[in-house]
Protein backbone atom coordinates (compact mmCIF):
# COMPACT_ATOMS: atom_id res chain seq x y z
CA UNK A 1 0.00 0.00 0.00
CA UNK A 2 2.91 2.36 0.70
CA UNK A 3 4.16 1.76 -2.84
CA UNK A 4 0.74 2.76 -4.20
CA UNK A 5 0.68 5.91 -2.07
CA UNK A 6 4.16 6.91 -3.21
CA UNK A 7 3.26 6.30 -6.85
CA UNK A 8 0.06 8.39 -6.69
CA UNK A 9 1.77 11.13 -4.71
CA UNK A 10 4.69 11.30 -7.16
CA UNK A 11 2.36 11.59 -10.15
CA UNK A 12 0.27 14.20 -8.35
CA UNK A 13 3.23 16.42 -7.41
CA UNK A 14 4.72 16.34 -10.92
CA UNK A 15 1.44 17.31 -12.57
CA UNK A 16 0.60 19.77 -9.80
CA UNK A 17 3.89 21.64 -10.22
CA UNK A 18 3.35 21.91 -13.98
CA UNK A 19 -0.29 22.98 -13.53
CA UNK A 20 0.57 25.64 -10.94
CA UNK A 21 3.36 27.12 -13.07
CA UNK A 22 1.20 27.05 -16.20
CA UNK A 23 -1.86 28.65 -14.57
CA UNK A 24 0.16 31.28 -12.72
CA UNK A 25 2.15 32.07 -15.86
CA UNK A 26 -1.02 32.44 -17.90
CA UNK A 27 -2.53 34.68 -15.22
CA UNK A 28 0.60 36.86 -15.18
CA UNK A 29 0.83 37.07 -18.98
CA UNK A 30 -2.79 38.21 -19.21
CA UNK A 31 -2.08 40.92 -16.61
CA UNK A 32 0.99 42.06 -18.53
CA UNK A 33 -0.77 42.38 -21.88
CA UNK A 34 -3.80 44.09 -20.33
CA UNK A 35 -1.90 46.85 -18.53
CA UNK A 36 1.59 47.12 -20.00
CA UNK A 37 0.72 49.62 -22.75
CA UNK A 38 -0.97 51.92 -20.24
CA UNK A 39 1.89 51.58 -17.74
CA UNK A 40 4.56 52.31 -20.36
CA UNK A 41 2.83 55.59 -21.19
CA UNK A 42 4.21 56.85 -17.83
CA UNK A 43 7.79 55.98 -18.93
CA UNK A 44 8.78 53.92 -15.89
CA UNK A 45 12.19 52.27 -15.57
CA UNK A 46 12.68 48.61 -16.45
CA UNK A 47 13.24 47.86 -12.75
CA UNK A 48 9.91 49.44 -11.79
CA UNK A 49 8.02 47.45 -14.43
CA UNK A 50 9.79 44.24 -13.41
CA UNK A 51 9.06 44.75 -9.70
CA UNK A 52 5.45 45.74 -10.44
CA UNK A 53 4.77 42.33 -11.93
CA UNK A 54 7.19 40.40 -9.70
CA UNK A 55 5.30 41.52 -6.58
CA UNK A 56 2.09 40.17 -8.11
CA UNK A 57 3.40 36.59 -8.20
CA UNK A 58 2.61 35.61 -4.56
CA UNK A 59 -0.96 36.87 -4.93
CA UNK A 60 -1.36 35.02 -8.23
CA UNK A 61 -0.05 31.80 -6.66
CA UNK A 62 -2.46 32.25 -3.76
CA UNK A 63 -5.38 32.53 -6.19
CA UNK A 64 -4.40 29.73 -8.55
CA UNK A 65 -3.41 27.04 -6.01
CA UNK A 66 -7.01 25.69 -5.73
CA UNK A 67 -7.48 25.59 -9.52
CA UNK A 68 -4.13 23.80 -9.91
CA UNK A 69 -5.25 21.19 -7.36
CA UNK A 70 -8.49 20.69 -9.30
CA UNK A 71 -6.76 20.23 -12.67
CA UNK A 72 -4.11 17.96 -11.22
CA UNK A 73 -6.61 15.66 -9.55
CA UNK A 74 -8.64 15.34 -12.73
CA UNK A 75 -5.62 14.70 -14.95
CA UNK A 76 -3.84 12.20 -12.66
CA UNK A 77 -6.84 10.00 -11.97
CA UNK A 78 -8.26 10.31 -15.46
CA UNK A 79 -4.95 9.13 -16.95
CA UNK A 80 -4.82 6.28 -14.44
CA UNK A 81 -8.41 5.36 -15.34
CA UNK A 82 -7.65 5.45 -19.06
CA UNK A 83 -4.67 3.13 -18.50
CA UNK A 84 -6.93 0.72 -16.58
CA UNK A 85 -4.94 1.32 -13.38
CA UNK A 86 -8.02 2.46 -11.47
CA UNK A 87 -10.04 -0.50 -12.70
CA UNK A 88 -7.29 -2.93 -11.70
CA UNK A 89 -7.03 -1.44 -8.21
CA UNK A 90 -10.80 -1.51 -7.66
CA UNK A 91 -11.06 -5.09 -8.95
CA UNK A 92 -8.65 -6.24 -6.22
CA UNK A 93 -11.09 -4.99 -3.61
CA UNK A 94 -9.30 -1.75 -2.74
CA UNK A 95 -11.71 0.89 -1.49
CA UNK A 96 -11.84 4.07 -3.64
CA UNK A 97 -11.16 6.10 -0.49
CA UNK A 98 -7.86 4.27 -0.08
CA UNK A 99 -6.83 5.38 -3.56
CA UNK A 100 -7.62 9.05 -2.96
CA UNK A 101 -6.24 9.32 0.59
CA UNK A 102 -2.71 10.39 -0.46
CA UNK A 103 -4.18 13.15 -2.61
CA UNK A 104 -6.52 14.36 0.12
CA UNK A 105 -3.73 14.49 2.70
CA UNK A 106 -1.44 16.28 0.27
CA UNK A 107 -4.08 18.87 -0.60
CA UNK A 108 -4.71 19.51 3.10
CA UNK A 109 -1.01 20.30 3.50
CA UNK A 110 -1.13 22.51 0.39
CA UNK A 111 -4.15 24.35 1.84
CA UNK A 112 -2.29 25.04 5.08
CA UNK A 113 0.70 26.32 3.10
CA UNK A 114 -1.63 28.53 1.05
CA UNK A 115 -3.12 29.90 4.28
CA UNK A 116 0.39 30.75 5.50
CA UNK A 117 1.23 32.43 2.19
CA UNK A 118 -1.96 34.48 2.38
CA UNK A 119 -1.17 35.62 5.91
CA UNK A 120 2.53 36.39 5.61
CA UNK A 121 3.79 36.96 2.07
CA UNK A 122 0.76 38.18 0.10
CA UNK A 123 -0.16 41.22 2.28
CA UNK A 124 3.42 42.52 2.21
CA UNK A 125 3.87 42.07 -1.55
CA UNK A 126 0.45 43.63 -2.22
CA UNK A 127 1.53 46.72 -0.29
CA UNK A 128 4.80 46.87 -2.23
CA UNK A 129 2.91 46.43 -5.49
CA UNK A 130 0.56 49.29 -4.62
CA UNK A 131 3.45 51.60 -3.76
CA UNK A 132 5.28 50.77 -7.00
CA UNK A 133 2.10 51.32 -9.01
CA UNK A 134 1.49 54.66 -7.28
CA UNK A 135 5.10 55.70 -7.92
CA UNK A 136 4.79 54.84 -11.62
CA UNK A 137 1.63 56.91 -11.85
CA UNK A 138 3.37 59.78 -10.03
CA UNK A 139 0.89 59.58 -7.18
CA UNK A 140 1.57 60.81 -3.67
CA UNK A 141 2.16 57.46 -2.03
CA UNK A 142 4.68 58.66 0.51
CA UNK A 143 2.38 59.74 3.34
CA UNK A 144 3.38 56.65 5.23
CA UNK A 145 4.40 53.34 3.70
CA UNK A 146 2.91 51.60 6.72
CA UNK A 147 -0.38 53.49 6.54
CA UNK A 148 -3.21 51.86 8.42
CA UNK A 149 -6.95 52.29 8.45
CA UNK A 150 -7.02 53.28 12.11
CA UNK A 151 -4.74 55.13 14.54
CA UNK A 152 -2.85 56.95 11.76
CA UNK A 153 -0.18 59.51 12.69
CA UNK A 154 0.95 62.10 10.13
CA UNK A 155 3.21 65.16 10.26
CA UNK A 156 3.24 68.27 8.09
CA UNK A 157 5.28 71.40 8.83
CA UNK A 158 4.72 72.18 12.52
CA UNK A 159 1.52 70.16 12.87
CA UNK A 160 0.96 66.57 13.91
CA UNK A 161 -2.24 64.78 12.91
CA UNK A 162 -3.79 61.74 14.57
CA UNK A 163 -6.62 60.02 12.66
CA UNK A 164 -8.62 57.54 14.66
CA UNK A 165 -10.36 55.83 11.75
CA UNK A 166 -10.27 56.02 7.95
CA UNK A 167 -13.33 54.70 6.10
CA UNK A 168 -12.35 54.42 2.40
CA UNK A 169 -15.75 53.75 0.83
CA UNK A 170 -17.27 56.80 2.58
CA UNK A 171 -14.30 59.15 1.88
CA UNK A 172 -14.35 59.86 5.59
CA UNK A 173 -11.86 60.24 8.43
CA UNK A 174 -13.04 60.15 12.04
CA UNK A 175 -11.75 61.14 15.46
CA UNK A 176 -9.11 63.53 14.13
CA UNK A 177 -6.78 65.41 16.46
CA UNK A 178 -4.51 68.22 15.23
CA UNK A 179 -1.58 69.36 17.40
CA UNK A 180 -0.21 72.75 16.31
CA UNK A 181 3.29 73.44 17.67
CA UNK A 182 5.58 76.42 17.56
CA UNK A 183 8.38 76.40 15.00
CA UNK A 184 10.84 74.92 17.49
CA UNK A 185 8.30 72.27 18.58
CA UNK A 186 8.75 73.27 22.22
CA UNK A 187 5.35 74.87 22.69
CA UNK A 188 1.89 73.51 21.92
CA UNK A 189 -0.09 76.40 20.45
CA UNK A 190 -3.44 74.71 19.93
CA UNK A 191 -5.22 71.40 19.84
CA UNK A 192 -8.15 70.73 17.53
CA UNK A 193 -10.43 67.71 17.93
CA UNK A 194 -12.66 66.84 14.98
CA UNK A 195 -15.39 64.24 15.32
CA UNK A 196 -15.68 63.55 11.59
CA UNK A 197 -14.42 64.96 8.28
CA UNK A 198 -15.62 64.07 4.78
CA UNK A 199 -14.00 64.74 1.44
CA UNK A 200 -16.22 67.04 -0.63
CA UNK A 201 -14.97 67.28 -4.24
CA UNK A 202 -11.85 69.37 -3.51
CA UNK A 203 -11.69 69.90 0.27
CA UNK A 204 -12.36 68.33 3.65
CA UNK A 205 -15.58 69.34 5.42
CA UNK A 206 -15.34 68.87 9.20
CA UNK A 207 -18.19 68.53 11.70
CA UNK A 208 -18.25 69.02 15.48
CA UNK A 209 -14.90 70.71 15.89
CA UNK A 210 -13.48 71.51 19.35
CA UNK A 211 -10.58 73.98 19.43
CA UNK A 212 -8.35 74.72 22.39
CA UNK A 213 -5.93 77.68 22.07
CA UNK A 214 -3.14 77.76 24.63
CA UNK A 215 -2.22 81.36 25.43
CA UNK A 216 1.14 82.53 26.76
CA UNK A 217 -0.40 83.54 30.11
CA UNK A 218 -1.43 79.93 30.82
CA UNK A 219 -4.98 80.58 29.75
CA UNK A 220 -6.93 78.24 27.48
CA UNK A 221 -9.57 79.55 25.08
CA UNK A 222 -12.21 77.00 24.05
CA UNK A 223 -14.35 77.20 20.93
CA UNK A 224 -16.78 74.85 19.22
CA UNK A 225 -17.66 74.85 15.52
CA UNK A 226 -20.53 72.76 14.16
CA UNK A 227 -19.27 72.65 10.57
CA UNK A 228 -16.28 74.11 8.80
CA UNK A 229 -13.73 73.48 6.08
CA UNK A 230 -10.76 71.50 7.36
CA UNK A 231 -7.33 72.60 6.16
CA UNK A 232 -5.61 69.24 5.79
CA UNK A 233 -2.43 68.86 3.67
CA UNK A 234 -3.52 65.48 2.29
CA UNK A 235 -6.34 64.85 -0.14
CA UNK A 236 -8.56 61.78 -0.38
CA UNK A 237 -6.48 60.72 -3.41
CA UNK A 238 -3.42 60.48 -1.16
CA UNK A 239 -5.29 58.18 1.19
CA UNK A 240 -6.74 56.11 -1.61
CA UNK A 241 -3.25 55.36 -2.89
CA UNK A 242 -1.89 54.41 0.51
CA UNK A 243 -4.76 52.83 2.37
CA UNK A 244 -4.47 49.22 3.35
CA UNK A 245 -7.06 47.14 1.57
CA UNK A 246 -8.18 43.76 2.98
CA UNK A 247 -5.72 42.10 0.59
CA UNK A 248 -2.91 44.09 2.21
CA UNK A 249 -3.80 43.10 5.78
CA UNK A 250 -3.30 39.81 7.54
CA UNK A 251 -6.09 38.17 9.51
CA UNK A 252 -5.40 39.93 12.82
CA UNK A 253 -4.98 43.38 11.27
CA UNK A 254 -8.26 42.99 9.41
CA UNK A 255 -10.00 41.66 12.52
CA UNK A 256 -8.84 44.69 14.52
CA UNK A 257 -10.13 47.11 11.87
CA UNK A 258 -13.44 45.27 11.54
CA UNK A 259 -13.95 45.44 15.30
CA UNK A 260 -13.18 49.17 15.18
CA UNK A 261 -15.82 49.73 12.50
CA UNK A 262 -18.35 47.70 14.47
CA UNK A 263 -17.64 49.67 17.62
CA UNK A 264 -18.07 52.98 15.77
CA UNK A 265 -21.40 51.85 14.32
CA UNK A 266 -20.37 51.80 10.66
CA UNK A 267 -21.25 49.16 8.10
CA UNK A 268 -18.49 46.55 8.20
CA UNK A 269 -19.98 43.68 6.18
CA UNK A 270 -17.44 43.79 3.29
CA UNK A 271 -14.54 43.69 5.72
CA UNK A 272 -16.15 40.95 7.82
CA UNK A 273 -16.63 38.90 4.64
CA UNK A 274 -12.99 39.48 3.68
CA UNK A 275 -11.95 38.43 7.19
CA UNK A 276 -13.75 35.09 7.01
CA UNK A 277 -12.68 34.62 3.39
CA UNK A 278 -9.05 34.59 4.54
CA UNK A 279 -9.81 31.32 6.35
CA UNK A 280 -12.20 29.69 3.90
CA UNK A 281 -10.48 30.29 0.55
CA UNK A 282 -7.17 28.48 1.20
CA UNK A 283 -9.15 25.31 1.99
CA UNK A 284 -11.22 25.53 -1.19
CA UNK A 285 -8.53 23.32 -2.77
CA UNK A 286 -9.74 20.41 -0.65
CA UNK A 287 -13.42 20.90 -1.47
CA UNK A 288 -13.00 21.31 -5.22
CA UNK A 289 -11.03 18.08 -5.51
CA UNK A 290 -13.63 16.19 -3.46
CA UNK A 291 -16.37 17.09 -5.91
CA UNK A 292 -14.41 15.84 -8.94
CA UNK A 293 -13.03 12.62 -7.45
CA UNK A 294 -16.04 10.41 -8.27
CA UNK A 295 -15.87 11.48 -11.94
CA UNK A 296 -12.09 11.12 -12.08
CA UNK A 297 -12.04 7.57 -10.70
CA UNK A 298 -14.42 6.09 -13.27
CA UNK A 299 -12.94 3.69 -15.83
CA UNK A 300 -13.07 5.29 -19.29
CA UNK A 301 -11.82 4.95 -22.85
CA UNK A 302 -10.25 7.85 -24.77
CA UNK A 303 -13.48 9.73 -25.59
CA UNK A 304 -14.71 9.15 -22.08
CA UNK A 305 -11.45 10.48 -20.72
CA UNK A 306 -11.93 13.81 -22.52
CA UNK A 307 -15.55 13.93 -21.41
CA UNK A 308 -14.53 13.29 -17.81
CA UNK A 309 -12.15 16.25 -17.86
CA UNK A 310 -14.86 18.46 -19.35
CA UNK A 311 -17.43 17.45 -16.74
CA UNK A 312 -14.96 17.79 -13.89
CA UNK A 313 -13.78 21.25 -15.00
CA UNK A 314 -17.37 22.39 -15.44
CA UNK A 315 -18.11 21.33 -11.87
CA UNK A 316 -14.95 23.03 -10.66
CA UNK A 317 -15.68 26.34 -12.38
CA UNK A 318 -19.22 26.18 -11.02
CA UNK A 319 -17.68 26.35 -7.57
CA UNK A 320 -16.18 29.75 -8.33
CA UNK A 321 -19.48 31.01 -9.69
CA UNK A 322 -21.25 29.96 -6.49
CA UNK A 323 -18.42 31.55 -4.49
CA UNK A 324 -18.74 34.86 -6.33
CA UNK A 325 -22.50 34.98 -5.80
CA UNK A 326 -22.16 34.03 -2.15
CA UNK A 327 -19.53 36.69 -1.49
CA UNK A 328 -21.65 39.29 -3.26
CA UNK A 329 -24.63 38.49 -1.03
CA UNK A 330 -22.36 38.62 2.00
CA UNK A 331 -21.00 42.05 1.04
CA UNK A 332 -24.53 43.38 0.58
CA UNK A 333 -25.60 42.03 3.97
CA UNK A 334 -28.03 39.42 2.63
CA UNK A 335 -25.98 36.55 4.02
CA UNK A 336 -24.07 36.30 7.28
CA UNK A 337 -20.33 36.79 6.55
CA UNK A 338 -19.40 33.36 7.92
CA UNK A 339 -22.16 31.70 5.90
CA UNK A 340 -21.26 33.67 2.77
CA UNK A 341 -17.64 32.53 2.80
CA UNK A 342 -18.15 28.92 3.87
CA UNK A 343 -21.40 28.17 2.01
CA UNK A 344 -19.68 27.19 -1.29
CA UNK A 345 -17.43 24.77 0.59
CA UNK A 346 -20.38 23.30 2.48
CA UNK A 347 -22.45 22.90 -0.71
CA UNK A 348 -19.50 21.30 -2.48
CA UNK A 349 -18.93 18.89 0.39
CA UNK A 350 -22.61 17.90 0.43
CA UNK A 351 -22.67 17.26 -3.32
CA UNK A 352 -19.43 15.30 -3.06
CA UNK A 353 -20.84 12.99 -0.40
CA UNK A 354 -24.03 12.38 -2.37
CA UNK A 355 -22.15 11.78 -5.64
CA UNK A 356 -19.68 9.41 -3.99
CA UNK A 357 -22.49 7.49 -2.29
CA UNK A 358 -24.45 6.88 -5.48
CA UNK A 359 -21.50 6.26 -7.81
CA UNK A 360 -21.23 2.67 -8.98
CA UNK A 361 -17.62 1.60 -9.02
Amino acid sequence: MKILNRYILKEFMIVYTISLIALSGLFLIVNIFENLKFILSYHPSFYEVFMLYFTQIPGILYQTIPMAALLTTVIVFAVMSKNNEIGSLLSTGINPLTIVKPIIYTVIVISIINLAIGESIVPRTNIDNGLIDANIHNSNASINQKIKLNNIWLKSNNKIYKIGLFIPWLDTIKDVTVYDFSNDYKTLISRTDIEIARWEQDHWEAANVNVRDFKTNNQVVYSFITSTSFQFPYTIKDFKHTEKTPDEMNYFELMSYTQKLKKEGYSYAPYDVALNFKLSYPFSSLFVILIVLPFSLKKRKTAGFILAIGIALTIGFSYWIILALSLSMGNSGILNPVLATWLPNAVTLGISIITYTFTKW
